[in-house]
């Protein structure tokens, strides 16, 4: 899958509410199904994840509505190259 994706970015999201590990497990399942997105990784002990994602196919704003859809609040902290 991703040699497939051309314009990898990567964006650093926070969750604005911890959550239980079976819940983290099952977002991160979830977000990977979306079309665009490579990785996803939580920053160690923290509400934090890192998102490796192809910007032709899904932004930031996309990312933050698959959390709010969720029924997670979540919010942009980084974008990178």
């Amino acid at each position: 899958m991703i040699e497939s994706l051309r314009n990898l970015q990567t964006s650093e999201i926070e969750l604005r509410q911890p959550l239980p590990v079976l819940e983290c497990e099952w977002l991160v399942g979830r977000l990977l199904d979306n079309r665009g997105v490579a990785t996803a990784q939580w920053v160690a002990n923290t509400r934090r994840l890192l998102v490796q994602y192809d910007a032709d196919l899904c932004g930031r704003a996309e990312l933050v509505a698959f959390f709010q859809s969720c029924g997670v609040s979540a919010a942009v902290l980084t974008g990178r190259a």
